[in-house]
């Protein structure tokens, strides 16, 4: 049993508490007592002194394994084949095609992950690992059709959420992707740790057959599990919505796929999924940057969970909702990703939440909700993190404030001093003390 003493507990439940300590017994808060109460033997005593405790973040969309690609240069033969290959189907396909381009930089990205063999990109994905941990971050929502990062997420000290991505051209293949995916995700739910949770992830409207949003809604709705998809997160998606065709065609033709037609044209991205019976409170969207007001404020009265993704939107769909817009018609009901293709990404949730929250819009108190507990609940894990309780899970960060400073100065900090999870320190001053 350990005892950690802070000047500040942000808890995310009840308020910021002030000379209190809390109180950890194999991984979990057993309870929170003020520091004059405690009766601890020295050695079990860590007193950050000024500092601020808060609960470990929740990233709700990360993609970790683009981590590395504009820093790995393909080097063997096979590997420079692949990419001149690519660069090649690349150019014929979208010849012509504007550089500011959705599709079009979407198929960039795809094409610098082609060329890198297994090994790269398991070394990209645990560099996004280990440099979100870093930042703060104690749980993750990483999306992958590739089975092969089951095994490594499965063994991560943090916790996560695997979204299992799948696409599908037509009637037939969309069958047998939920017949394949659902026999692996079956098999998967019997080997997973306490830490993983597994849920799926339609790659967007325009990218899955009606029929596989059918069979998989269906699935989801039946089973309990959580279904993410991208939403009218592009100009491109909504031409194709309206005259059934667009540049997301170019993208579908470089990834192998047929054209996929909307089962109707000319209608709002919620109400395809409406009619579908998709939309619900076990439905995350992220994005949706070109719906208007209205469509907005319906899709949020279907009960789906918004995740915010401003870097993303702003480096690859040209358009980003400002963080007044997200709130107004999901308060309360989503959460942050620092997902982004910047070659020197950023991965602080903390640092990505107050430069969206500059106007002031939030208070520290409730920004930090944004990263904890609200996520938290998104994500159906409220139980067991998301806030500084008893009962819960010790992830938490510390961050170390200079003399004269309060709680609220949090906001000037990117990285926390350490990162714990489930009672084990995991970062130090910006070093790891763990292995992937």
């Amino acid at each position: 049993m350990k005892c950690y003493k802070s000047k500040w507990i942000m808890t995310s439940a009840d308020g910021v508490l002030e000379n209190m300590a809390i109180v950890v017994d194999e991984g979990k808060i057993v309870d929170i007592i003020p520091q004059s109460d405690i009766d601890f033997e020295e050695k079990y005593i860590k007193d950050f002194g000024n500092a601020v405790i808060t609960p470990g973040f929740i990233d709700l969309f990360t993609q970790y394994q683009y981590t590395e690609l504009d820093k790995l240069k393909p080097v063997s033969i096979k590997r420079k084949l692949k990419k001149i290959f690519s660069t090649i189907s690349l150019k014929y396909n979208f010849a012509g095609v504007k550089p500011n381009n959705y599709s079009l930089k979407w198929a960039k990205i795809l094409c610098k992950y082609f060329t890198l063999d297994r090994n790269e990109k398991i070394e990209s994905f645990k560099s996004g690992v280990e440099n979100s941990i870093i930042s703060g971050t104690t749980c993750i929502a990483q999306v992958s059709k590739e089975y092969k990062y089951f095994e490594l997420i499965n063994k991560l000290p943090i916790k996560n959420y695997l979204f299992f991505e799948v696409f599908a051209d037509s009637k037939d293949k969309s069958k047998r992707a939920f017949k394949n995916l659902r026999s692996k995700v079956e098999d998967l739910i019997f080997h997973k740790g306490e830490n993983t949770h597994i849920g799926i992830m339609l790659n967007s409207i325009s990218g899955a057959h009606r029929k596989l949003w059918e069979l998989f809604s269906k699935y989801c709705r039946k089973h309990n599990m959580l279904i993410l998809t991208r939403f009218a997160e592009s100009q491109d998606e909504m031409e194709w919505l309206e005259h059934g065709f667009s540049d997301i065609d170019l993208l579908h033709k470089f990834m192998g796929y047929r054209k996929i037609s909307p089962y109707e044209k000319d209608i709002s991205p919620v109400e395809y999924l409406d009619k579908l019976k998709v939309l619900s409170k076990k439905v995350l969207v992220a994005n949706a940057n070109y719906l208007g007001a209205s469509e907005l404020e319906n899709l949020a009265e279907t009960g789906v969970k918004y995740v915010y993704q401003p870097l993303y939107s702003a480096e690859i769909c040209n358009k980003k909702l400002p963080l007044e817009i997200v709130l107004k018609y999901f308060e309360g009901n989503f959460g942050f990703s620092t997902q982004s293709f910047a070659p020197e990404k950023n991965f602080s949730l903390l640092e990505l939440a107050v430069e969206a929250n500059k106007d002031g819009v939030l208070s520290v108190e409730e920004l930090i909700k944004y990263l904890t507990i609200y996520p938290a609940k998104i994500l159906r894990l409220a139980h067991s993190i998301g806030s500084i309780e008893v009962g819960k899970c010790a992830d938490f960060n510390v961050f170390k404030l200079m003399d004269g400073e309060s709680y609220q100065d949090i906001i000037k900090q990117s990285i926390p001093y350490s990162t714990y999870s489930n009672g084990r320190k995991l970062v130090k001053e910006g070093n790891v003390r763990f292995t992937l």
